[in-house]
């Protein structure tokens, strides 16, 4: 997802989100759907509650088993957010220094090549270290992660790859050396010390630091959802779950999507755990990316649809993961997947353009669509639709019925062979949105609420476009046919440009191969 170059939108209110909420677990079955994938988790907090917690798909694709949202999945590099809170936690009661080097802290390593490496810059990816050791095979499953020893003998012999602060250099390496730093200034290991420091201050639930002895699979509603290979060499393969050991603090940590953006949204925006000093180092960009985005002390970060963004992502063998958190509109986003190819950070991104809509942003382009001149024509522009509680009446069969009342009516996901759209009252506004792609909010049209004629039997609504790029129905509004059954009406087709979709429920898919008229 590119960087967005507009400004921070404005705090966003609990009916907006609550509108997301409302279209997220339809969404995610049709992407699920549109794309094989296996199983998806979201879920929304704001402002101090979990707003929305879904899950999709399966957790155990060979044996048909749903996913569900207490369903625990691995979300991997997630671990070192909770790694540098850990550490710096340890930093606020003066038990370390970030200065402080891993030789003055791992007593193996005091005469080691890494032993000069700060814990800033191990936290950074900034101490030149490797990324995962000349053979990591653990990522493959062909042999176990590294425990201590293993670790020690890496950092002791092949760790350093670059002079520190030269360049990123990603490191689960490094981070699985802060993992020892923690051990041994707390005296515990580091699961207890990161309970202790970071989860039981706040009561977060539902997280951990990596697979438990006592692991239970997907047949267990709390148990750990199986990984799925990709589809690049076939049918996909479930993949088991496997301990991180030493490299925990890198890569171990297990959540579900509810208990991460719960635990992520009140750390990261609501100050629960850092000092506001502490939390400004961790945030403070290191390194700035492609597209503007940047890593800081365990955060990646971004703008994305006018969020400012905080927070991390993750890939296992077993699937990939992504939370967004953002501190100035106490929002926070997760979502994870079964399987490697589950594309959860377009879809994370895309959850943020739908909250950005019902915020009362524009989609993507459309204000540039809109106005004077635009596309280097003679238009002077045209003025963007009013919220639905400031359109007009609309008078149906006799009934004059307000704006708000007929996008309610009409609400739903539309088929026909090859797409389905979506007609999702966001923040107030009405939305024509493409429910098959990963980011709808980029494409979406937003309707006005047109004129309506009355037929026999029937009433076709005009639903004028805004925010369309001239390929599609810039000139064209939407045509919404309803009738009347069962003593009230209800939407049976919808007309984008010509194109004819119906209501999900009534559409069927032919039954064979599907043959041109003659």
């Amino acid at each position: 997802m590119p960087a967005d170059p507009r400004p921070t939108i404005a705090p966003i209110d609990r009916e907006a989100v609550a509108s997301v909420a409302a279209i997220l677990p339809h969404w995610l079955e049709t992407l699920i759907a549109s794309r094989g994938l296996t199983g998806v988790q979201a879920a929304i907090w704001h402002e101090g509650a979990l707003v929305a917690e879904v899950a999709a798909g399966t957790a155990d694709e060979s044996a048909g088993t749903a996913l569900l949202t207490t369903h625990r999945l691995r979300i991997a590099s997630h671990s070192k957010m909770f790694c540098a809170l850990a550490v710096l936690r340890l930093a606020e009661q003066d038990r370390l220094r970030l200065d402080d080097t891993l030789g003055t802290h791992v007593g193996e390593l005091a005469d080691s090549p890494v032993a000069n490496r700060t814990l800033r810059d191990l936290l950074s990816h900034s101490a030149g270290l490797t990324r995962d050791s000349s053979d990591s095979g653990w990522w493959a499953l062909r042999f176990p992660f590294p425990d201590r020893e293993q670790l020690i003998e890496i950092a002791r012999t092949s760790a350093v790859v670059a002079e520190p602060g030269l360049h990123l250099q990603y490191s689960n390496i490094g981070y699985g050396l802060l993992g020892l730093v923690i051990e041994s200034v707390t005296g515990a290991g580091f699961a207890d010390a990161v309970h202790e420091l970071v989860l039981d201050p706040v009561g977060a639930e539902g997280i951990g630091p990596d697979l438990p002895d006592d692991a239970t699979g997907p047949e267990d509603p709390h148990g750990f959802a199986l990984g799925h290979s990709t589809r690049l060499h076939g049918a996909r393969r479930t993949v088991e779950q496997i301990p991180t050991h030493a490299l925990a603090a890198a890569t171990g940590f297990w959540a579900s999507a509810g208990p991460i953006a719960t635990f992520a949204g009140k750390v990261l925006a609501d100050d629960a755990l850092l000092d506001p000093a502490s939390l400004r180092q961790m945030r403070r960009r290191v390194w700035t990316l492609a597209e503007g985005t940047g890593y800081g002390l365990g955060l990646q970060e971004a703008n994305l649809h006018g969020f400012a963004a905080i927070g991390h992502s993750g890939g296992f063998p077993t699937g990939l993961t992504r939370t967004w958190v953002v501190p100035a509109a106490r929002l926070a986003v997760s979502v994870l997947g079964t399987s490697y190819d589950a594309p959860t950070s377009d879809i994370a991104a895309g959850l943020l353009g739908l909250l950005s809509l019902a915020s009362g942003s524009p989609a993507g382009k459309a204000a540039t669509y809109e106005e004077a001149g635009a596309l280097g024509g003679a238009s002077n522009g045209r003025p963007r639709p009013q919220p639905l509680a400031e359109q007009a009446p609309v008078l149906i069969a006799g009934t004059e019925r307000t704006a708000a009342e007929v996008a309610a009516l009409v609400a739903g996901s539309y088929d026909s062979l090859g797409a389905r759209s979506r007609l999702a009252v966001l923040g107030g506004r009405l939305f024509l949105l493409a429910d098959e792609d990963l980011d709808p909010s980029e494409s979406a049209l937003e309707l006005a609420v047109g004129t309506a004629r009355d037929e026999e039997d029937a009433v076709t609504l005009e639903l004028p476009t805004w925010g369309d790029s001239g390929y599609g129905s810039w000139a064209e509004p939407a045509l919404l046919r309803l009738e009347h059954r069962d003593g009230s009406l209800r939407p049976v087709a919808l007309r984008v440009t010509g194109q004819l979709q119906v209501p999900t429920a009534d559409f069927l898919v032919p039954a064979q191969r599907i043959r041109v008229p003659r």
